[in-house]
């Protein structure tokens, strides 16, 4: 091999590593700008901002949450029981849902003016077995009618209606 082929083998290898190296300047520069200029962009500040913000939300939410959790104070479910006094009547209202939706687990005893609701539920599932318990009872100060109380089932309620005789006072 002679020395200029010597010499046009390395000048080959200068200009393929002198090409490589303004390409990678190239490359480098243009991601640079496009950087920059995304950095100057206000929309693109103003999205990131909002999405931080609404990080930020979310922890805050969950730290409330969890301060707000007292382990030693019971947690209030949705009332399962409701009274309601109409003009000549009482209405007691019974939550089926939780209960499987089956008025057959529902027990009504009105004994000296004080109505008392039984309610209990159990079912097996692949984990365990699910159970619901509940009683509730109410006093009414009227003068009830109890051979004329009725139940009824109206969608996902169970309503037991107990009519009383209006009092006159003289």
């Amino acid at each position: 091999m002679s020395n200029e082929e010597r010499k046009g083998g390395w000048l080959r290898v200068l200009g393929i590593i002198a090409v490589t190296f303004l390409i990678a300047f190239l490359a480098f520069f243009t991601a640079l700008e496009i950087s920059l200029h995304r950095m100057m962009d206000p929309v693109y500040h103003a999205k990131r901002i909002e999405k931080m913000m609404r990080q930020e939300q979310r922890k805050l939410e969950r730290f409330e949450d969890k301060m707000m959790d007292n382990p030693f104070e019971p947690k209030m479910q949705p009332m399962l029981v409701n009274l309601v006094k109409e003009n000549d009547e009482y209405k007691v209202i019974v939550d089926l849902r939780p209960l499987g939706g089956n008025e057959k687990n529902i027990k009504v005893n009105l004994e000296n003016n004080v109505i008392s609701v039984f309610g209990d539920m159990e079912r097996k599932k692949h984990k365990g077995e699910e159970i619901m318990s509940f009683a509730q009872s109410y006093y009414l100060d009227e003068n009830l009618i109890p051979d004329k109380m009725t139940k009824e089932r109206k969608g996902d309620k169970y309503i037991i209606t107990i009519p009383f005789n209006q009092m006159h006072e003289d």
